[in-house]
């Protein structure tokens, strides 16, 4: 016997599987196009680039609707929450990543996110302002880096230690929404439909320590 996903269509026979994420064309065509005039075909190079972005964005939708409403364990939502902000953080350095390039920055300067933040800064890409740079983005390279296992220095830095807490998950929602906003200059109202995954949380679904 082999397990198989179910296709949407089967998916949605299911009362509780009728969810679905924003469309991979929508984001890439109404969203991000708003970053560069590209074709909008895979003739373009960038098309891929924001073919992972979307890709990325719907994976945060999903992983928001999981801590939602999913009955989880303790750390199981502690990672989740770490990949919630390490996709985030790929997220915004790659739309960095376009407009350093768009600016003439040579690309061999800005593989390195700390590279790539520092002349962002510098230039004041997409207006964020120095504070944005220097505290905002700042927080999220430093959580980002923790896709190194062994980087914890002690228990008290271990993932469970820094992800379990809603604060740090708010924290990366509302610096990841802060970014698009700016980047996609889109009015509040339109970000809060658009984006409704990187509003805040009031509380988890209770979980299980473990």
């Amino acid at each position: 016997m082999t397990n198989k996903s179910l296709c949407p269509n089967c998916s949605g026979r299911i009362q509780q599987n009728k969810w679905y994420p924003k469309r991979i064309d929508e984001w890439r065509e109404v969203i991000l196009s708003r970053v560069y005039d590209y074709k909008k075909d895979d003739s373009d190079p960038r098309y891929a680039i924001f073919s992972n972005v979307a890709y990325n964005l719907q994976y945060l939708e999903f992983i928001n609707k999981c801590l939602q409403e999913l009955y989880l364990s303790s750390v199981i939502r502690s990672q989740l929450i770490k990949t919630f902000t390490l996709t985030s953080s790929q997220i915004i350095e790659c739309l960095l990543h376009i407009k350093l390039i768009e600016l003439k920055v040579d690309e061999n300067e800005i593989w390195e996110f700390s590279r790539a933040l520092k002349l962002a800064e510098e230039k004041n890409v997409y207006g964020l302002g120095s504070v944005f740079y220097r505290h905002e983005l700042r927080k999220m390279k430093d959580l980002r880096n923790k896709i190194h296992l062994q980087s914890s220095e002690g228990i008290s830095d271990a993932d469970y230690a820094v992800f379990e807490s809603i604060e740090v998950f708010n924290e990366v929602k509302k610096i990841t929404f802060g970014f698009l906003q700016k980047c996609l200059k889109i009015s509040t109202e339109e970000m809060n439909e658009i984006f409704y995954f990187l509003l805040p949380f009031d509380d988890f679904v209770h979980s299980t320590r473990g």
